[in-house]
């Protein structure tokens, strides 16, 4: 059985400005234009780069896991689609929450090779895979959903540490 997650990257502060920067440029020079018509040009480029910056940054990482065999994928726009990096999971150390103390060294050491496939919300727990290929040690940061993780626990429960699952106490309504 083959698992699939989907994640959406969160657009940077960086572009959302740039796009809003673009389209108040453009409904400046637009305005101007009245009075000179040269800014026409000006203001149909401030309208290109916000169609581009809004609706052509739409990133997507894809995970899927297959019989011992995890990747990774890039989705831009929903079209493109770049593989980032495929494993097995006999070079896996470690898939841990982040929180986790059996990754803990793994994310202060500065010598590791950390790779960020997570939707980049700061309150979106994420888990981490630690690998070692040819004495080359890995974190991959991700955020697999529960089915992922059961399809990795059925073959790799050793490798796997699962977050804790708190319940809330329910009070008791016979008194």
């Amino acid at each position: 059985m083959e698992v699939y997650v989907l994640v959406a990257r969160k657009r940077s502060v960086a572009v959302q400005m740039c796009a809003c920067l673009c389209l108040a440029l453009a409904i400046a020079m637009m305005l101007m234009s009245c009075s000179y018509p040269a800014l026409l040009a000006f203001s149909i480029l401030g309208i290109v780069g916000w169609v581009l910056l809004q609706f052509h940054t739409f990133k997507e990482y894809e995970y899927s896991y297959f019989d011992g065999e995890i990747r990774f994928a890039r989705i831009m726009n929903k079209s493109r689609r770049k593989r980032l990096k495929t494993f097995s999971m006999d070079e896996v150390i470690t898939v841990a929450p982040s929180e986790d103390r059996s990754v803990s060294n793994y994310m202060r050491d500065d010598s590791i090779r950390k790779i960020d496939y997570t939707s980049g919300n700061k309150e979106t727990p994420y888990y981490v895979i630690v690998t070692k290929n040819n004495e080359a040690i890995t974190m991959i940061k991700f955020e697999p959903d529960e089915a992922f993780l059961d399809a990795l626990s059925i073959k790799y429960r050793q490798k796997l540490v699962r977050r804790a699952v708190t319940e809330t106490a329910k009070p008791d309504s016979a008194e």
